[in-house]
């Protein structure tokens, strides 16, 4: 008879064999993955591969959307904010209008929280914009050129480039990190403190997330650089300006402290997880809805069982935080690389096939 034990004991090897697998079928140099079933006996685990070690700091980039997405429901919660309110309500300074004109009408006014929670406000994207003359934002980050930007920096960008459709009118997501960054202010006008502030106070602390933390010395490397294909992106100045909206250090541990409190109700009433879940098409295989993504696999790799659907969020540099609520599975970790946005799913879909 095996015991409970050694059942678990191999499965904690398969999965250490299926990070070893993924990573050189996808040529990462390196992969954290923790992860936590739900059932009568939970199974926890954690495991690393390549360059990486377990308690590796890391950056969240995108992932901290769901930090300000918690926080904003708390603060709904509470009656300080409706998801209805205009942008303008909260942010009147002139700085703050004329973000999205279309044949020479500002429809900044029509923006709502809701809008700019799921990225349908028809806001451009600022890392579209060239700060340095030449290429854009993403371009220069990609290719490793590192530099710094101010809040005046991206209001400007955003005032410069095209919006691609007047607020709510989009037929698909057009995801922008614009809408996260204006979010930040709003919670900043609410709360009378800074962002970072804000999150400590309502998140980080009560969580003890103590190896969590916005990123602002660009002498500091504790946080291990990610890859775009085969380059590292050592860019400290950049992932400063992101300010808690994307430049936050976090580890795989934190992160599913996090994530759990998410979706256990601890950081807001259970109920307001449905209202997140209007999902509208973004790219293929994922959808968006406020503040957070879903992925489902094609129906061809799976023809004989409906695949399970993947719930949270990913960023920029491979980190994810994602929830399988069919299987009751938390995963979190990072991939360390850019190249493919779906990397994060993958992994975590072949760890779903593996159970």
């Amino acid at each position: 008879m095996i015991s409970s034990s050694e059942s678990n004991q191999r499965i904690f090897t398969a999965w250490q064999n299926q990070l070893k697998a993924f990573s050189k079928q996808e040529k990462l140099q390196g992969i954290i993955l923790s992860l936590f079933r739900e059932k009568k006996d939970p199974l926890s685990w954690t495991g690393a591969v390549g360059n990486l070690s377990i308690g590796q700091p890391y950056f969240i980039t995108s992932v901290a959307k769901l930090h300000l997405l918690a926080l904003i429901l708390k603060l709904k919660v509470r009656g300080k904010v409706n998801l209805d309110d205009p942008l303008s309500q909260f942010l009147e300074e002139e700085a703050y209008q004329g973000l999205c004109i279309i044949q020479g009408q500002d429809f900044t006014p029509k923006i709502t929280i809701r809008h700019l929670l799921s990225h349908l406000s028809g806001l451009p994207d600022y890392f579209q914009f060239s700060f340095s003359g030449g290429k854009s934002l993403r371009e220069d980050l990609f290719s490793g050129k590192d530099q710094s930007w101010k809040s005046n920096d991206w209001l400007k960008a955003i005032k410069k480039l095209k919006p691609p459709f007047k607020p709510g009118e989009g037929r698909r997501v057009f995801y922008a990190d614009s809408n996260f960054q204006l979010l930040g202010k709003i919670v900043q006008k609410i709360t009378h403190q800074s962002l970072e502030e804000a999150l400590t106070t309502f998140q980080l602390q009560p969580l003890s997330m103590n190896e969590t933390y916005v990123y602002k010395d660009v002498y500091d490397r504790t946080p291990v650089p990610f890859y775009f294909q085969e380059r590292a992106l050592e860019i400290p100045l950049a992932m400063s300006s992101f300010g808690p909206v994307g430049g936050m250090v976090s580890t795989s541990k934190d992160s599913m402290t996090f994530l759990k409190a998410f979706f256990h109700g601890q950081l807001f009433p259970l109920a307001e997880l449905d209202t997140i879940q209007d999902w509208k098409p973004m790219i293929k295989h994922l959808s968006y809805g406020l503040g957070i993504t879903r992925f489902e696999r094609p129906r061809y790799t799976l023809p004989f069982r409906k695949s399970p659907e993947i719930i949270g969020h990913t960023g920029l540099s491979g980190a994810f935080a994602l929830y399988v609520p069919e299987r009751k599975l938390f995963l979190t970790g990072t991939v360390n690389q850019s190249k493919d946005p779906y990397l994060p799913y993958k992994l975590a879909s072949r760890i779903i096939s593996s159970l």
